[in-house]
């Protein structure tokens, strides 16, 4: 086993670009802690019901260390809803990759949707016996991932990208961030012979005229590599291959893939101010 990371040396690296980012946003220090305390509220509530324990005041303030009444002022707050979007992304991953869901080309076949016994509706009903498949369909029209042909309809999409939902692109970042987090963790700790994927290309004397033409070239090879991840993937997911024997836990597998190409900004050099007691003219003087 190799040695434990220190939290400090973790919680520092981590602090750097979220204290950029806030800085060259205007926030003080006043809404950070703020922020602070109420993700730590939101989060003990959530460790608590994970294990299945009855939320208290009590529990969160021991568990974070914040004071029994600001707990209660921070729950009193609206709180951010959890994973709204995972039946959506299990559906279209299910209907993409599911071996009797598609054609013979290998592409998603399409689906009757009318009523509880329509092909949809069992789709649905295999991710959550909890959702009716029409609010789904809805969502799904709405983003523009299906569209109708007479009484069937068409998968367009492998993914769920919902438009103009800042909220859900928020969750994809904060998931990224945790993944990635473990995964450093991970790689820096233990002494595998086979860590978890960690790579970074950078470069950073790129003409700005360049970026347009490097942007969609990685699109398209980020857009190719995560088409045979998913291929590959679902070979092993209890979704799309229901024969699969239940049992023996869950593990799950995250493979994320960004780019970002932007002209560096050129930090403003600021000139000081000569500074001192202006000296008094003859008339100043009494």
């Amino acid at each position: 086993m190799g040695r434990k990371l220190q939290p400090s040396v973790v919680l520092a690296a981590l602090l750097r670009p979220i204290v950029r980012f806030c800085l060259r946003q205007g926030l003080r220090i006043k809404e950070l802690e703020e922020f602070f305390r109420r993700a730590l509220v939101e989060e003990a509530q959530t460790t608590i019901e994970d294990a299945g324990g009855e939320v208290s005041v009590s529990k969160i303030s021991v568990i974070t260390g914040i004071h029994r009444v600001e707990v209660s002022r921070l729950l009193a707050g609206e709180r951010r809803p959890r994973g709204k979007h995972d039946v959506l992304n299990r559906v279209i991953g299910l209907w993409s990759q599911g071996a009797g869901y598609r054609d013979e080309s290998g592409a998603p076949r399409l689906l009757t949707f009318q009523g509880l016994g329509s092909e949809f509706a069992a789709l649905v009903s295999h991710i959550s016996k909890e959702v009716s498949h029409y609010p789904l369909l809805f969502e799904l029209e709405r983003i523009g991932a299906i569209e109708y042909k007479n009484e069937l309809v068409r998968l367009n999409v492998v993914e769920y990208t919902p438009r103009g939902d800042a909220e859900h692109g928020l969750e994809i970042l904060g998931d990224d961030v945790a993944s990635l987090i473990e995964t450093v963790q991970g790689n820096l700790t233990d002494r595998s012979e086979r860590p978890d994927l960690h790579l970074r290309t950078s470069y950073d004397n790129i003409p700005p005229e360049h970026l347009e033409e490097i942007r969609t070239w990685v699109l398209e090879r980020g857009a190719a590599f995560q088409t045979e991840v998913r291929e590959h993937l679902s070979r092993f997911d209890r979704d799309v291959n229901p024969e699969i024997a239940a049992g023996g836990g869950r593990a799950k597998v995250s493979v994320s893939v960004f780019s970002l190409g932007r002209p560096l900004d050129q930090v403003k050099q600021l000139k000081p101010k000569r500074r001192g007691r202006k000296r008094a003219s003859a008339g100043d003087k009494t």
